[in-house]
């Protein structure tokens, strides 16, 4: 009895130690690394502003690449949200975007599965050269959790190896997407409805002064109909990008209208704006900008990790004869999977 009496009492010395040794260990722990990325600030901000991308350049995705993974909310921004579950090293958890300030920081939520604590994970964009430095950062706050103490002495030799991976993937990644820099275009996600328009299909020189022009004329003998049939113009007119190449386009000039039963007449006919999922970006300035602006959705796109699924349509909400050249706003669509 005596040696199960001492026995005893050195386990309970040992663990009044453990205790007490926790108690006063830090409640917090942080760790970051950084890695510069030869592309715009925008473009390596999006791709962290959601999940479409994370398994491209996650330290963990080849771990278990059976693991079970689902995301809800919005595809970017504050309340995206992706959950996994895996094998015995992976684990189980979540991580969700809750702040989100273009183009320079996102702060992420983490879950473990339980394991006590408040996690957040947080990326901070700053210019550096013709790049981006990226501070890929991890701050635990383990609170009265004695384990969680223990675990936070070794999240420096756990946690940096990995982000040192991951910033590495992101960086091979990143610089190949397209290097449009589509930071003065604002973006949101939208649900377009099937509204009626009427159209006729254009061919023009793949440049804006020729255009412009063929819209203009298309627009002209779209009104005509319109008057000739008592349709009213429901919202402002729309150019929808059907393909081309370096020399020519195909256009069909739209004007959106009241209702859909006039009868067609020739080049004119009616037919409906494609309905479902889309990205709306607002480019503010000259029609002459607007080509290079459908390149910058297509390079949002790509680095949302998000996949057209129509073709492109713009809308020119203002009105040209009435608003100054560099104030014009055109709203460019674009239909997603």
């Amino acid at each position: 009895m005596n040696i199960l009496k001492k026995v005893g009492l050195v386990l309970l010395a040992l663990f009044g130690l453990v205790i007490g040794v926790g108690l006063v260990l830090p409640k917090t722990a942080h760790v970051e690394r950084s890695i510069a990325i030869n592309a715009p600030q925008a473009t390596v901000f999006t791709v962290l502003n959601g999940f479409g991308q994370f398994d491209k350049w996650s330290p963990w995705a080849d771990i278990d690449p059976d693991a079970m993974t689902t995301r809800e909310g919005p595809a970017t921004g504050v309340g995206a949200k992706m959950s996994w579950a895996g094998n015995a090293e992976v684990g189980s958890g979540s991580q969700e975007i809750i702040e989100s300030a273009p183009y320079g920081n996102i702060k992420v939520r983490l879950g473990f599965g339980g394991f006590p604590g408040d996690f957040v994970a947080s990326y901070t964009l700053v210019p550096e050269g013709a790049g981006t430095k990226v501070t890929w950062g991890f701050d635990a706050n383990y609170g009265d959790s004695i384990m969680g103490r223990y675990f936070g002495l070794l999240s420096e030799g756990m946690l940096g190896p990995d982000y040192e991976k991951g910033l590495a993937r992101l960086k091979l990644l990143v610089e190949t997407l397209p290097k449009g820099d589509f930071s003065q275009l604002r973006f949101e996600p939208v649900e377009t409805a099937a509204d009626p328009i009427v159209l006729m299909t254009v061919r023009s020189a793949n440049n804006p002064s020729a255009v412009g022009v063929a819209l203009g004329v298309a627009y002209g003998r779209l009104a005509g109909y319109m008057n000739a049939e008592g349709l009213k113009q429901a919202a402002p007119p729309i150019a929808i990008f059907r393909g081309g190449d370096a020399d020519t386009l195909a256009i069909d000039a739209a004007i959106p209208v009241d209702r859909n039963d006039a009868a067609p007449a020739g080049a004119v006919r009616m037919a409906r704006l494609p309905a479902g999922r889309a990205v709306r970006a607002e480019y503010r300035g000259a029609y002459t900008g607007l080509a290079a602006a459908r390149g910058q959705v297509a390079a949002y796109l790509a680095a949302a990790g998000l996949e057209q699924a129509g073709a492109i349509w713009e809308q020119y909400v203002s009105d040209p004869a009435r608003t100054p050249e560099g104030e014009l706003v055109t709203h460019i669509y674009s239909p997603i999977k």
